[in-house]
């Protein structure tokens, strides 16, 4: 016999910097972001994950945690090329209700205010094309070797979110 879990649901805010388009005040493109429920307490194992659409105008995705208890959790999201991003402060979920978590309206909403204010709203770094943890020269010469390539298409160095890994990409991740 196996008890079933309600599902946690959290409705998450969040942009990745180089997809928000400042313009439009829209992302270039949805695209797929990942989030985990970690334990609170060292060494913060990963409790569940989920994936979600973040829709191009309203920045959310809904996350659906379908095999977490009730307690106490960080909250962490990453994109294909952002930093992992997590939240503040562990958060009390309780199995079976339904959270909002707004990553794109305070810089205090991310563990060391990892957040980067752009057009008035807060924005996950983007530029981490290896997904190791930091951007580093090893992500900046990814996407110069792509751009130099003329790289196109739905790939990890096409920061911006426009299809085409060219020298905005490698401006966007130097910054």
């Amino acid at each position: 016999y196996v008890p079933s879990v309600l599902p946690v649901i959290f409705n998450i805010t969040a942009i990745a910097e180089g997809y928000y388009n400042t313009v439009s005040s829209k992302l270039n493109i949805r695209d797929t972001m990942t989030a985990y429920l970690r334990n609170s307490v060292s060494p913060y194992l990963i409790i569940d994950s989920a994936k979600s659409v973040i829709d191009s105008v309203t920045f959310t995705g809904v996350f659906n945690f379908n095999n977490t208890l009730s307690g106490s959790y960080y909250l962490e999201v990453k994109g294909k090329n952002t930093i992992e991003t997590w939240s503040r402060n562990s958060l009390p979920v309780t199995a079976g209700i339904t959270y909002n978590y707004d990553f794109t309206d305070s810089a205090g909403k991310a563990y060391g205010n990892n957040l980067m204010l752009k057009n008035g709203k807060y924005c996950i770094y983007s530029g981490d094309v290896n997904q190791e943890g930091s951007v580093d020269l090893t992500d900046l010469l990814q996407i110069y070797n792509e751009a130099s390539n003329f790289i196109s298409g739905y790939q990890v160095s096409d920061i911006n979110g426009d299809r085409i890994t060219d020298l905005t990409d490698l401006i966007i991740t130097y910054n």
